[in-house]
């Protein structure tokens, strides 16, 4: 599993939005719930705010038994995802991965750059 978000990260690194979009839960991608326009903008929008996402450190906690969320049986893990940005700034993702087919999939769909107001 930490080689596939290595991967997902890498591939965002070099903005291949198309094959960030193949590592999202295949039920989201299902009927086009999500579209791959709107993810490709959400990350290159995070991109250009942050640059690189430079991953120092992952940490899994797996929850394997089926039946745990009675929405969705399938085995799951909330990755923690410590990082750099191009700024040298430190920063923690959280995210939830399924199993599905014997592969790991990202159910975070785009990613939000943090907007900081004016005083």
């Amino acid at each position: 599993m930490r080689r596939r978000i290595r991967n997902l990260y890498r591939r965002f690194n070099l903005e291949d939005w198309a094959h960030c979009y193949q590592l999202l839960d295949p039920r989201l991608r299902e009927k086009n719930r999500i579209d791959p326009a709107d993810n490709a903008q959400s990350l290159a929008a995070f991109r250009s705010a942050y640059g690189k996402v430079d991953i120092w450190h992952i940490r899994l906690s797996l929850h394997a038994r089926p039946g745990e969320n009675k929405k969705d049986g399938r085995p799951f893990a909330y990755a923690y995802i410590f990082w750099q940005d191009d700024r040298k700034a430190l920063h923690v993702f959280r995210e939830r991965w399924v199993l599905d087919g014997g592969r790991w999939y990202t159910r975070v769909v785009g990613l939000v750059a943090q907007q900081t107001t004016a005083k």
